[in-house]
């Protein structure tokens, strides 16, 4: 079927279903025998638009037609062709066509009558017509610009950002403290799904809670012009959960609060009915396109065993991990449909594979694990193709555990189609363009990933890497420093300044900065030496320590190969890159392409490997930092 005909066949289903209001994306999907998620693409891909939009603007295009006859009123146009209210109907006209039903019909009634003077002194229908169009056009443009000077939020080209604060746990017994925090991410999830709605992450929301206090404070911090809240209250099976809306600049303005009871711990259709409500409320200020949020079937236990497990992966630690990976199998056997358990289960083993020092172990553990994990991933998107975790955690192993950068781009790139608010997903797709040698588009992806997790110490690190890649060593250095102000024992960042710092000739600003990161990780015979020596031999000490197994100051062979160039030991930097191909180490590709190995540009051994793990270096070596 051609494109041309594809679009036929979807408007002839919509213009069969137009005055049902309940008709909407889950019901074309059926009624054309696909999937929800492959109306999607192949609408996305034809039309650049999604298929809300389309059933959107066609319910539009007919009302357009109807409002003509002068037949109807502008309410019974709008239950004519499926709107819900005549109050939404109107807001999404003049979304589309520049003004409300009623000033357009006054304006086509106004030019058509001066057309008509006009033509009794003698003016061609020739020149008539294009002159309607003209007056026509000019006066919508000044009805939308008046509107858009006028009202701040109804501007489209101005960006609407939420933040879900982390809900608040009243209860006295607060024996389920994970409730809450499932809430808040459930509420994230289903806002997320919200076309033209940036949505903040939980961990940048729950800092700005924790350490900012006042509203428009944290609404500046984050970069949100609207607040969710909440809190709950449980006692035994029965659940109570107060939530409001607000806006908090430029005067802070409560502009909606609700109160949900059960009686039952329902927690999924707790949370789909706060955000439909949320998503109502937003609806009105912003006129964005609302896809329809639908609660689901899951049993309540289910979802209570899936937030547990979620709220033991987060704390990543080998016993928490391992206690999630029971927990999820014992969910997946009460009920073998529910999709986010699998993906999650992907994520559980993944990360227990971090906390393995030993190489060979940590390798053979990961090829045990692959297939579990591959099972899991599959299942989940095989129950659920609009599982956008999924597809972008299938993509990072993809690119970090086979070297398939494009099969990992893909799969990223179909995860963020589903949900853009998906800041994992950016920060992705800026390792794949890091290793392809476009470092413009790779600190770029780092940025929106920061835009939507702005206070995750991990998500700013990497936007400073990605700087540091591209030999922006100063930039790099206050990305990292903004997030020490945030997290004074953040490591990662006293690494990259000492780095950066090194990278700019400034070797004694290095040590000072390694000598914090040992500081905080407790290495004191590390603090003390460096403290009194020079830089070369506190490098060489360092080594000696790490590679005699004396001390084991770090296990990871790319970091050791990094550390030997900072003393131009090209040899042993090659044995050590050698040695972490060998077993596949997950930093490797994204380790050698560090500055400071551009010394090795031009070596056999050190081509052969990036040649074999997929690294664009000649980008690299073409830059000449």
């Amino acid at each position: 079927m051609s494109d041309k005909d594809y679009l036929s066949k979807v408007r002839e289903v919509v213009l069969s279903n137009l005055g049902d209001e309940d008709f909407g994306v889950n019901e074309l999907a059926q009624t054309m025998g696909i999937s929800r998620s492959q109306l999607f693409r192949n609408l996305k891909r034809i039309t650049h638009h999604s298929a809300n939009v389309i059933i959107r603007d066609i319910r539009l295009e007919e009302a357009l037609a109807l409002i003509k006859q002068e037949q109807y009123t502008f309410s019974e146009v709008a239950y004519k062709v499926g709107f819900s209210s005549p109050s939404y109907f109107n807001k999404c006209f003049h979304d589309k066509y520049g003004c409300a039903p009623s000033e357009y019909l006054k304006i086509a009634i106004e030019t058509i009558e001066d057309s008509e003077d006009s033509s009794k002194k003698g003016w061609s229908k020739k020149y008539i017509y294009p002159m309607l169009g003209i007056i026509l056009l000019v006066s919508i443009l000044i009805i939308i610009s008046k509107h858009r000077n006028s009202v701040g939020f109804a501007n489209t080209s101005e960006e609407m950002a939420i933040a879900v604060l982390p809900f608040l746990d009243l209860s006295q017994e607060q024996d389920r403290h994970y409730i809450a925090a499932g809430i808040t991410d459930a509420i994230i999830l289903e806002l997320s799904k919200i076309n033209n709605l940036r949505v903040v992450s939980r961990g940048s929301a729950e800092y700005a809670q924790d350490s900012i206090k006042l509203y428009p404070n944290i609404a500046k911090k984050l970069g949100v012009n609207l607040i969710l809240e909440g809190s709950i209250v449980y006692n035994n099976d029965s659940l109570r959960v107060n939530v409001q809306l607000i806006q908090p600049l430029p005067q802070e303005k409560h502009m909606w609060a609700s109160i949900y009871e059960q009686g039952t711990l329902n927690i999924m259709h707790l949370s789909n009915s706060i955000s439909k409500s949320v998503a109502d409320e937003i609806q009105m200020i912003i006129i964005p396109e609302i896809q329809v949020i639908t609660a689901s079937d899951v049993k309540p236990e289910v979802f209570d065993s899936y937030l547990k497990a979620k709220h033991l992966w987060q704390q990543q630690s080998p016993q928490s991990l391992q206690t999630a990976v029971t927990l999820l199998n014992q969910t997946i056997k009460v009920d073998p449909n529910y999709a986010p358990a699998y993906s999650l289960l992907a994520e559980c083993y993944i990360s227990l594979n971090k906390f393995i020092r030993n190489n060979e172990e940590k390798l053979r553990n990961r090829q045990e694990g692959r297939q579990a994990i591959d099972r899991a991933l599959e299942r989940a998107i095989e129950l659920d193709g609009s599982l956008a975790e999924a597809y972008i955690t299938k993509g990072n192993i993809l690119g970090k555990f086979d070297y398939n950068w494009e099969g990992m781009k893909s799969m990223v790139e179909k995860g963020l189609e589903l949900n853009s608010n998906n800041a994992a997903g950016y920060i992705a797709l800026s390792y794949y363009y890091a290793v392809q040698g476009e470092l413009e588009q790779s600190i770029k992806m780092a940025l929106k990933a920061e835009q939507l997790d702005p206070l995750n110490p991990r998500t700013c690190s990497n936007v400073a890497k990605c700087y540091t890649l591209a030999g922006q060593f100063n930039e790099s250095l206050k990305h990292y420093t903004y997030v020490l102000e945030m997290f004074p024992s953040y490591g990662f960042a006293w690494d990259g300044i000492g780095y950066a710092y090194y990278m700019l000739g400034e070797k004694d600003k290095a040590i000072e900065s390694w000598t914090e990161l040992h500081r905080f990780i407790g290495n004191d015979e590390l603090v003390s030496y460096y403290e009194s020596e020079s830089f070369d031999n506190c490098i060489a000490y360092w080594l000696g320590k790490t590679t005699s197994g004396e001390k084991l100051f770090c296990s990871n062979p790319v970091i050791i190969a990094m550390v030997h160039l900072f003393i131009n030991d090209q040899e042993g930097a090659l044995e050590y890159i050698e040695f972490a191909y060998k077993y596949k180490d997950l930093d490797l590709p994204f380790t050698v392409i560090l500055p400071n190995f551009s010394s090795l540009y031009d070596n056999p051994r050190f081509i052969a490997i990036t040649e074999q793990i997929g690294v664009d270096i000649a980008k690299y070596k073409s830059r000449n930092l």
